[in-house]
């Protein structure tokens, strides 16, 4: 395995190209006329907003920035326009990577999600995102208990809610006063319409198709090459198998690791193969679904 780093040397980088984008795109929108200007500044500033999901990950494990506080600052901005807070994804990623392989892994994507072609599609465009994070920060603000957090994460991740949405809430109030087109082009349609659906397809092929009653690594997640830009733009995570067998190492490292297990006899997939085993895999999901549901549905009578 490659030699460790304790943070990820090019993240002030990653971080200055990502905010870079977005101000960019958004000066775009309001700076170009026309429709067709704005839908494509939307479509891009969803890209741009997934990467950013990617990019949070890093922060989850500690390992994007040097410091717990750093880490926690740029973890937060990243999911900001998605409404990813830092602790409480953080308590959710960590216990996937701990039950990862058993039944108690409830926070990853399994057979439940995609039971129908409805579900699918909410399951795609994370429907519920909006809906959650209101009902998530009305939960913490009331005091009722939560369904993961304890004290003191449970305080942070308060503080985190409320602070995601006073900073929305202001940059829209902003937006509005600047050209009310930047509501639309610059945060409805690319953060609650394209990013969840690319977000989708960065990471839908972590582990589905594969199974997912084992704990053995190798076998319930998925590594695969990819070409350079795919690779900028899910932040490496394409190497997952590393991922989880080495939780601690920085992500421009997994390729190497990747390509020392390669080395070594490991079985390594190219995109379009990844593609269609996820494809498969989610195919099985809703036809043992549709098989479930025809089983247990009642008689009826003959007309």
């Amino acid at each position: 395995m490659p030699s460790r780093v304790p943070s990820n040397p090019h993240a002030p980088l990653r971080l200055a190209i990502y905010l870079g984008a977005i101000v960019a795109l958004l000066a775009a929108i309001v700076v170009v006329p026309g429709t067709a200007a704005g839908i494509a500044a939307a479509l891009l500033l969803g890209i741009v907003y997934a990467h950013g999901l990617e990019l949070q990950h890093e922060t989850l494990h500690g390992i994007f920035l040097a410091t717990e506080a750093g880490n926690r600052l740029a973890g937060s901005l990243l999911g900001l326009p998605m409404l990813t807070t830092f602790t409480d994804t953080r308590v959710r990623h960590l216990h996937h990577h701990r039950y990862v392989g058993t039944p108690q892994d409830v926070f990853d994507r399994s057979c439940a999600d995609f039971s129908n072609r409805r579900a699918l599609l909410g399951h795609v465009f994370a429907a519920t995102r909006l809906r959650d994070f209101i009902g998530a920060t009305a939960t913490l603000l009331s005091g009722r208990r939560h369904d993961v957090l304890k004290a003191p994460a449970r305080d942070r991740a308060r503080t985190e809610f409320v602070a995601t949405a006073l900073i929305l809430l202001a940059l829209l109030a902003l937006a509005a006063l600047i050209d009310p087109r930047l509501l639309l082009w610059g945060w409805i349609v690319p953060a609650l319409i394209v990013a969840p659906a690319v977000h989708f397809l960065m990471t839908v092929h972590e582990h589905i198709g594969r199974p997912r009653l084992t704990r053995r690594i190798t076998e319930n997640s998925r590594s695969y090459r990819a070409p350079a830009w795919w690779n900028y733009l899910v932040h490496y995570d394409n190497y997952h198998i590393e991922h989880h067998l080495e939780p601690g190492l920085p992500f421009p490292q997994l390729p190497a690791f990747h390509a020392e297990r390669r080395r070594a006899g490991a079985d390594s997939l190219t995109l379009s193969q990844a593609m269609a085993e996820t494809a498969r895999g989610i195919a099985a999901c809703l036809r043992a679904s549709a098989s479930t549901a025809t089983r247990t549905e009642p008689p009826r009578c003959a007309p």
